[in-house]
């Protein structure tokens, strides 16, 4: 083989390689998670990632913390509609804009392409309170207005709307306590400083099956599967549900074949067992809703959420 030959050959492999690479890089995928490492969004991010890197597509899942989640969804929001870049949407997706000014509408400069999971709210009491239903924590705080008191991560967190959805459809006077997380509110009710607390399932299982908290409702509308001697807010008799949803959103104005590329990868990933065995670890319940109903769902809980925040007075600086 001559030696003009040779380094033609040699050229064409590193080409190859070269514009190989370069496609791969042209077409990975990042996955913005608007809140901090470590997180239970940022988990739910890279478990679902690592699934989605199975098929060969590359994933970058990019952590956006800031300003209760808009920094990374203002991001993704003005980023280029191209279907490459995502964003794990959640309730906050939702929540701050409804509770100060922000410079995107998520309804609008969005397109929600799917909800993956929901993650259950409870709300509990020591093992040793004396309530042992909702029924009978309300008949408490109405004898006694204000007396009782519900701690969750705060404030205008969803446990925080969950907290006051309660109240409202159970006509009750009870003190609102906000912690910086959801492991000081559990805390705080495990040692005695508050009544109930309105928390995120995965922040509590653990002391629910270990006996030292006791689980009054769910604020899911249908019961969790993994617990299911635990009963809804509506079979108690109270009027709301409301749980924890991870989604994905792509910014305005992408493609629709785009946004179908998207949907297929999350939903395949969704599909798969043993991305769902990992889910379940983390009490994340699969749920896979696409297209308008979705915009409907989302429109829907906006509006609950303006309502709750005004009649409770919930806002944020």
């Amino acid at each position: 083989m001559s030696k003009i030959l040779r380094h033609a050959m040699i050229a064409a492999g590193l080409l190859a390689v070269s514009t190989t690479a370069g496609f791969a890089q042209a077409n990975r995928l990042t996955v913005v998670v608007p809140f901090a490492a470590g997180g239970g969004i940022d988990i739910f991010a890279r478990l679902v990632g690592e699934e989605i890197g199975k098929s060969g597509q590359t994933v970058i899942v990019e952590d956006r913390p800031g300003a209760s989640s808009m920094i990374g969804t203002e991001y993704v929001a003005r980023s280029k509609p191209d279907g490459l870049t995502v964003l794990i949407s959640s309730n906050s997706t939702l929540i701050t804009p409804r509770l100060k000014k922000t410079s995107i509408n998520p309804l609008t400069d969005l397109i929600a392409v799917c909800n993956l999971a929901e993650s259950p709210q409870v709300i509990a009491v020591n093992k040793t309170s004396p309530f042992k239903t909702l029924k009978e924590l309300v008949a408490a705080a109405k004898e006694k207005p204000g007396s009782l008191t519900i701690s969750s991560n705060g404030p205008a967190s969803t446990q925080h709307l969950v907290a006051e959805m309660f109240k409202r459809s159970a006509q009750i006077d009870m003190t609102y306590v906000p912690y910086n997380g959801g492991a000081p509110a559990v805390n705080a009710v495990l040692g005695g400083q508050v009544t109930a607390v309105a928390g995120n399932y995965s922040e509590v299982h653990g002391q629910i099956e270990g006996g030292e908290l006791r689980p009054l409702a769910t604020t899911m509308s249908k019961r969790i599967p993994s617990a299911p001697n635990i009963p809804t807010a509506r079979e108690e008799g109270f009027d709301f549900d409301i749980a924890s949803w991870h989604g994905v959103a792509v910014p305005a104005k992408t493609p629709a074949a785009d946004v179908e590329r998207v949907r297929d990868l999350f939903m395949t990933a969704l599909k798969s067992p043993e991305l769902q065995k990992k889910l379940a670890v983390h009490q994340y319940l699969p749920t896979g809703v696409c297209g308008p109903q979705l915009v409907d769902v989302m429109r829907e809980q906006s509006d609950t959420i303006g309502r709750i925040a005004e009649i409770a007075g919930i806002r944020l600086d």
